[in-house]
C-alpha cells in the first residue's frame, strides 16, 4: 500500500468491565465506528502490558484514543478513594504509560470522557471524584447516549470552536467525575452551565491534544461532534508522514 493511501494506525486502550464482569474486556463498538468512519485503523491494546510493550506499540502507531470508563487512581492526584469512586488499576498503569510515550513522541491524543480524565491527571491535574445532581445532572444512564442533555460553551479561540463553527454546542452526558484543577500543559477550553470543564486542549496550539468530557462518538450525526475525529485522524496522518519523512 501506498503512503498516500495508507490509513493512520490509532491505539485504542481497553479496560475491564467493571464492575459486572471483571475478567472481560470492553470498548463500545461506537468509538471503533466513530475512529474507522473517520478514516482510521483502530488497534486495541490491553490492559496487563508493561511499560517496555506499551512504547513497542506507540512506536507502530500514528495516534492514541482514550476511551470513557471507570474512574482513574485519585493516587495521582494526592487524595484517597471516594466510596463512589470505581478503579481499574491496570488500565490506569497503561494509560498512564501510553501517554508519557505519546506526549514524548509529539503524537496527536484524543481523549473521551474518562479519556479526558486520565490525560488531565497523567500531565499533573486532578478530578472531582464524584458529582451530586445540581443545575446539571451529568450522570444519565437512564437516557441512550444519542440524548443531548446539556450545553456547553466553547473558548473562541479553541480548536474546538473552530472545527464546531459554533460557541455553544448541546451534548450527551454520562459521568459522575470530571476534571478539577487543569494540567499545567492543558486549557479549559469548554464548560457547562453549573462551570463545570467540559473540554481541555492543549496549552500549545501546535500540539495535537483533546479531551471531551461528553460523547461525540455517539453523535456522529452533527457535524460538530464528527469533525472533532475527522481532525484527530488527520492530525494522525500528517504525524505519520512527518515520522516517516514523508510529508
Amino acid at each position: 500500500m501506498s503512503s498516500a493511501a495508507r490509513r493512520p494506525l490509532i491505539a485504542v486502550t481497553l479496560g475491564h468491565d467493571l464492575p459486572e464482569q471483571p475478567a472481560t474486556l470492553r470498548l463500545p463498538r461506537s468509538y471503533v465506528r466513530a475512529l474507522a468512519r473517520a478514516g482510521a485503523t483502530p488497534i486495541a491494546v490491553p490492559p496487563g502490558v508493561d511499560g517496555p510493550c506499551t512504547r513497542q506499540v506507540l512506536e507502530q502507531v500514528d495516534g492514541l484514543f482514550l476511551p470513557g470508563g471507570v474512574d482513574p487512581h485519585p493516587r495521582s492526584f494526592g487524595e484517597e478513594v471516594h466510596p463512589k469512586t470505581t478503579i481499574d488499576e491496570e488500565l490506569d498503569a497503561l494509560e498512564l504509560n501510553a501517554i508519557t510515550c505519546a506526549v514524548s513522541m509529539g503524537m496527536p491524543i484524543l481523549g473521551v470522557c474518562r479519556g479526558s480524565q486520565i490525560l488531565n491527571v497523567a500531565l499533573g491535574g486532578s478530578l472531582i471524584q464524584h458529582l451530586e445532581p445540581g443545575t446539571i445532572n451529568h450522570y444519565r444512564p437512564d437516557l441512550p447516549l444519542s440524548t443531548e442533555v446539556h450545553e456547553v460553551r466553547l473558548a473562541d479561540d479553541s480548536r474546538l470552536a473552530k472545527l464546531s463553527g459554533t460557541q455553544l454546542l448541546r451534548v450527551n452526558s454520562l459521568h459522575h467525575q470530571a476534571i478539577s484543577r487543569p494540567a499545567p500543559a492543558l486549557r479549559v477550553v469548554a464548560q457547562s452551565e453549573d462551570g463545570l470543564a467540559e473540554a481541555v486542549e492543549a496549552l500549545d496550539p501546535a500540539r495535537w491534544m483533546i479531551g471531551v468530557q461528553y460523547h461525540p462518538e455517539e453523535l456522529l450525526n452533527h457535524e460538530a461532534h464528527s469533525s472533532l475525529f475527522g481532525d484527530f485522524v488527520s492530525a494522525c496522518s500528517e504525524f505519520a508522514s512527518k515520522r516517516r519523512g514523508t510529508a
